[in-house]
């Protein structure tokens, strides 16, 4: 058995509807108005409270990879529009050495192309949001991601066919003369669990993704029980970071450097050229709680086993303490099991992603 599932996640961000809404107050007619700093929202869902896996946790859409994903049959559904193995170049960083995860296969599609179509088609089956388009090799292509659309009978029908079936997502594609907008989506990060999670370890790919308005949400009711967009800073205010996993938030910390969802449109095309590189935390125990230091952190090991379980025992010294013998700080702590603090401190990227933006965010 793998020590951990390779699984696919999609970050995906709509432009606001408003970025002024007026308010009128309950005693009078006399109204105001409520600006928002961010012109776009995030997507995430609430999963089920039933899961095995994160209950009740915000997430962004993804999960596990499915043979179908990798199929090369999807070449043939690809060529009927006109592209052939050049088109997916630039789906390809410019890097001299690409995380694992990336790993080809024999007899698969490139893992650049089959994680885009397990993030898409789970996108799909978790809230009915198909990103996927008609238009010919050599048409005009947009930066944006697009939409289709179908009658919401047949919408929850095939969500249902795709849940209980991942190799019907294909089959969908044919029916509705559509593929998956693979170019729509820029590679953002790639998030390993730490190996002391000993049952449950998964190797996600995250993508970004744009769109020029929020689309219709639809949940698939067996796994998802909400649908939320709100703005980063939204996201993980004091009364909901504490239902968003670690890794979704760090990397919201980072989105939220943009307020327009123009630039980070931009900041994505252009980023996802020169691919991603892996987080894997290692966790370091202390005194007073636990610290997850980031590749880049001044303490980081220079030797990880990606799968052996390794933690560091620095239980003679507290947080404080070993926070002050660190120069550069990229590290998550938990100093309860109620609190998580995101510190970030001198901190920049090899591969020219984004540092978490300071917005004393913390986890209660």
């Amino acid at each position: 058995m793998k020590a951990f599932k390779e699984s696919a996640s999609l970050i995906l961000a709509a432009r606001r509807a408003q970025q002024y809404i007026r308010q009128s107050s309950p005693t009078n007619n006399v109204g105001s108005y409520v600006y928002f700093q961010y012109n776009y929202d995030l997507l995430s869902l609430k999963r089920h409270r039933n899961s095995n896996f994160m209950p009740s946790a915000y997430v962004f859409p993804g999960g596990v990879i499915h043979p179908s994903d990798t199929d090369l049959k999807w070449q043939n559904l690809f060529s009927s529009f006109g592209f052939d193995n050049n088109s997916f170049a630039s789906l390809i960083p410019n890097a001299a050495t690409r995380p694992q995860i990336f790993k080809r296969r024999s007899n698969e599609l490139p893992r650049e192309i089959s994680l885009r179509i397990n993030a898409i088609r789970e996108t799909f089956e978790e809230c009915g949001i198909l990103l996927c388009n008609r238009i010919q090799n050599g048409s005009k292509r947009s930066d944006w991601a697009q939409h289709l659309e179908m009658p919401e009978n047949e919408l929850h029908e095939w969500q249902e066919k795709v849940h209980l079936d991942a190799t019907k997502f294909y089959s969908m594609c044919e029916k509705f003369e559509c593929y998956p907008d693979l170019w729509a989506l820029y590679e953002w990060s790639n998030w390993l669990t730490p190996s002391f999670f000993l049952n449950r370890r998964y190797d996600t790919v995250f993508y970004m993704a744009c769109m020029q308005s929020v689309p219709p949400t639809v949940c698939e009711s067996t796994e998802i029980e909400d649908v939320k967009w709100d703005t980063p800073s939204n996201h993980l205010s004091s009364t909901s970071v504490n239902t968003v996993p670690p890794p979704q938030a760090y990397e919201i910390t980072r989105i939220a450097k943009f307020e327009s969802i123009d630039d980070l449109l931009d900041f994505a095309v252009d980023r996802t050229k020169k691919g991603v590189r892996l987080t894997f935390p290692i966790r370091v125990k202390l005194q007073n709680g636990n610290v997850h230091v980031l590749p880049g952190d001044s303490m980081y090991p220079k030797l990880v086993s990606l799968y052996e379980k390794q933690v560091i025992d620095r239980t003679d010294i507290t947080i404080d303490d070993f926070k002050n013998i660190s120069p550069i700080l990229n590290r998550i702590e938990f100093i309860t099991v109620e609190v998580t603090n995101f510190i970030v401190q001198n901190f920049d990227t090899e591969d020219d992603s984004l540092s978490p933006k300071n917005l004393d965010v913390h986890i209660k």
